[in-house]
């Protein structure tokens, strides 16, 4: 072993190898890719590949070591733990409103709707801070699997929108967008992390979703989720 890989041996504890993840395109590329790049700053010799993928995947045909999934994941063969929770607004801008009084949810129905798919459809659950459930059924203008158009075509004032407080934050201060019923929110969605069960997992992997736990729940608008239901990496 050479001088160099001496003293990463004793910086990184003898953490290395490959780690592959994939993470949803927007909060992986705004929020989670610092938290990746620092894992592996403070691991040098963990070869790290961030694949960015909204669409479902096939787990063994991507070969990867950790799935980074907003909402279920559709394998029941993966260990799955559920890092936070997402809250989510309905929301719009202040020109698509005008002076249209909104008190409640059957204000928001005549709006026109961006739908976020797969998480929204022709009819949308909302609960009042005091638990109270109602469905509403959104006039769907424009559908679309991509949060950023999503959010874009919500301030643009082309439609309302659901979308994560945690994207919108820094829109809802500066006023670009308007938070519709402060007294509702849309179902909280998880923010899971899937990997094969195994006996033994890799050291690398049990640190980096200690890491990432921890970053996604430093992110605002998400919450913290119990996991004691979950099975845990063995380091």
């Amino acid at each position: 072993m050479g001088a160099l890989e001496d003293r990463h041996a004793v910086t990184d504890g003898g953490v290395k190898g490959p780690l592959k993840v994939v993470a949803p395109v927007a909060l992986g590329q705004l929020q989670l890719a610092d938290v990746a790049l620092r894992f592996q700053m403070r691991y040098p010799r963990v070869a790290l590949t961030w694949q960015l993928e909204d669409r479902p995947i096939r787990f063994a045909e991507v070969g990867c070591d950790c799935w980074i999934k907003v909402g279920p994941v559709p394998d029941e063969t993966l260990i799955v733990r559920r890092l936070a929770r997402v809250e989510r607004l309905v929301v719009a801008s202040p020109d698509l409103i005008g002076d249209r009084p909104i008190s409640g949810p059957d204000d928001v129905t005549g709006l026109p709707f961006i739908a976020l798919s797969p998480y929204e459809g022709c009819r949308v659950g909302l609960t009042s801070a005091k638990g109270t459930k109602t469905d509403i059924a959104p006039n769907v203008r424009i559908s679309t699997n991509n949060i950023l158009a999503a959010h874009r075509g919500a301030v643009m004032g082309a439609g309302a929108a659901i979308l994560p407080r945690w994207f919108i934050e820094n829109d809802l201060a500066s006023g670009r967008l308007v938070d519709l019923l402060t007294d509702w929110r849309a179902a909280t969605l998880d923010i899971n992390a899937a990997y094969l069960p195994a006996r033994h997992q890799p050291k690398r992997l049990a640190l980096f979703l200690d890491v990432v736990e921890q970053g996604v729940r430093e992110i605002p608008g998400v919450n913290s989720a119990e996991t004691t239901d979950d099975k845990k990496i063995q380091a």
